[in-house]
């Protein structure tokens, strides 16, 4: 793909992204609403954790594994070699699966009590029955990332974005229609609404590319290169998921909502992250494993420079904003219904340290991905657990000092040490590649984020006694016009490139 294909298949993901965003808000101000930061909102944030967890570790390494590997067989062997590759691990991952839902269902109380121990028998027991009812969407979750991968190393980006709007959807209707009658309970219904409609969905349309034929040979040459691949992986995804579990334990001893605030402030975080820089981590890891496929390096290299150039242009201005004007994004998230003042003032600090990290954890995603696309997953896993023993030991500490602001801290640390050394041994490991074109691009980002910053702390000043709504459209505006003003004075290349991409579409 030409970097203008890029750009045209970045529009219709982020269009379809910006959908789904809104949605995702939409669920949590609803639960927001609904709920506030109360304990049933605790017992729910369990029970659906839980199975991420238990089970994130296999779809992570579905998709860093199906993406190069199946590219592999695409480009070099064929179409009908590569559905036979996807064939198969269907079967084995259901088998799998199978096997720990039974296991997930018998221990789940003492699985709540593993993830928080700090409930009491109330909360202890919803969340436990909570688990039981969204336990079955797993199943189909991971299949539903099978789907996603393939269409993506077809060029199809914009089809399995469609489907998580279903997704949302189906949680936000469910909980409209049934909170008066079920409660919490009713989130989970509408997560196995959703969940049935996505998968019901990418069934249909991933027909054209993918033909499923019942296949079990776990002793395939590439389906053992894929449990080599998947192991670093399993171990990566399993200490991090760790590391957030302690964060939850550490959390359930402070005060009641303690949890509940730290997945509302992460939430926010994490759609800011994913609104900017999903987009190009869904189009550019198949096209990683295509350039790593082909063998050609110089490709690669370039695509890496740029991928790590546009998370720079975007998520400076994202990060000084949200410092900024932290307190206003919450307030006109969540400030509704059960979410009272106390609450707002609580999450706009744990975001301001969680802001900390975004660049890094995006910057993260990037390189974990460059190195699973040359079939090297053990680097990544190791110095996953590395920056888990840092945050562990963080955890343990911050929190005696700054309370629940520790536990945010303490997660930004560790992700800001975990990129640097990530990005440290690509070049050491890997000397086709250099960053000479991101560093080149991100002393003129970083110029021209901190005049941002200056500019729009002076603009939060002067409207300092103005509605939340005016201060932050003010502040926006501000953001945009000093930033760009700022990367055209410093001509930030990867700026200069995207107008002249722009100007050449325009003729």
């Amino acid at each position: 793909m030409s970097k203008e294909d890029i750009a045209k298949s970045a529009i219709g993901v982020t269009v379809v992204m910006v959908i789904g965003y809104l949605l995702s808000f939409g669920k949590e101000a609803v639960i927001a609403y609904y709920f506030g930061v109360s304990s049933e909102v605790d017992a729910y944030t369990i029970a659906i954790q839980v199975p991420v967890i238990l089970f994130s570790f296999v779809a992570v390494a579905i998709q860093s594994v199906v993406v190069p590997i199946y590219s592999d067989i695409l480009y070099n062997q064929g179409r009908d070699k590569a559905n036979q590759f996807a064939s198969n691990l269907i079967v084995i991952v259901t088998l799998f699966v199978l096997l720990l839902f039974l296991l997930g269902e018998i221990f789940a109380s003492g699985l709540i009590y593993l993830f928080a121990p700090g409930f009491n028998i109330e909360v202890h027991n919803l969340a436990t029955t909570l688990l039981r009812i969204t336990l079955p969407t797993v199943f189909f979750s991971l299949v539903v990332k099978v789907y996603t991968a393939i269409l993506n190393v077809n060029k199809k980006f914009v089809f399995p974005e469609l489907g998580l709007l279903l997704l949302n959807i189906g949680l936000i209707v469910s909980i409209v229609m049934l909170h008066a009658q079920y409660g919490i309970v009713a989130a989970c219904f509408g997560q196995i609404v959703g969940t049935l409609a996505q998968f019901g969905f990418l069934a249909l349309l991933i027909k054209r590319y993918f033909t499923f034929s019942f296949c079990f040979n776990p002793k395939n040459e590439k389906m053992k290169q894929a449990l080599k691949m998947s192991l670093p992986v399993f171990w990566s995804i399993s200490v991090a998921e760790l590391n957030a579990m302690i964060n939850r334990m550490v959390a359930s001893f402070l005060f009641v909502g303690s949890i509940a605030a730290l997945s509302y402030a992460q939430k926010l975080n994490t759609i800011f992250i994913s609104f900017f820089t999903s987009v190009i981590a869904t189009i550019v890891y198949p096209l990683y494993a295509e350039s790593a496929a082909k063998g050609d390096a110089q490709q690669l290299n370039s695509r890496v420079n740029l991928t790590m150039s546009a998370y720079a242009f975007f998520l400076a201005p994202v990060m000084a904003f949200l410092l900024c004007f932290k307190r206003e994004v919450v307030t006109l998230a969540f400030a509704r219904g059960a979410f009272d003042a106390s609450a707002i003032n609580l999450i706009q600090q744990l975001l301001g340290f969680y802001v900390l990290s975004l660049l890094f954890l995006s910057l993260r995603g990037t390189v974990t991905n460059v190195f699973y696309s040359l079939k090297d997953s053990a680097t990544p896993a190791k110095n996953a657990t590395i920056g888990v023993l840092i945050n562990l030991a963080l955890n343990l500490t911050l929190p005696f000092v700054m309370g629940i602001n520790g536990l945010a801290l303490a997660t930004a640390l560790s992700a800001i040490y975990i990129t640097t050394m990530l990005v440290i041994l690509l070049l050491k490991k890997h000397h086709e590649f250099h960053l000479k074109v991101f560093f080149k691009n991100l002393k003129g980002i970083a110029i021209s984020a901190l005049a941002t910053t200056v500019a729009m702390m002076i603009c939060e000043y002067f409207m300092d006694d103005a509605s939340t709504i005016l201060r932050f459209i003010a502040g926006g505006l501000c953001c945009m016009i000093c930033y760009l003003i700022c990367v055209m004075i410093m001509r930030v290349p990867f700026f200069m490139t995207l107008s002249d991409m722009i100007k050449r579409k325009k003729k």
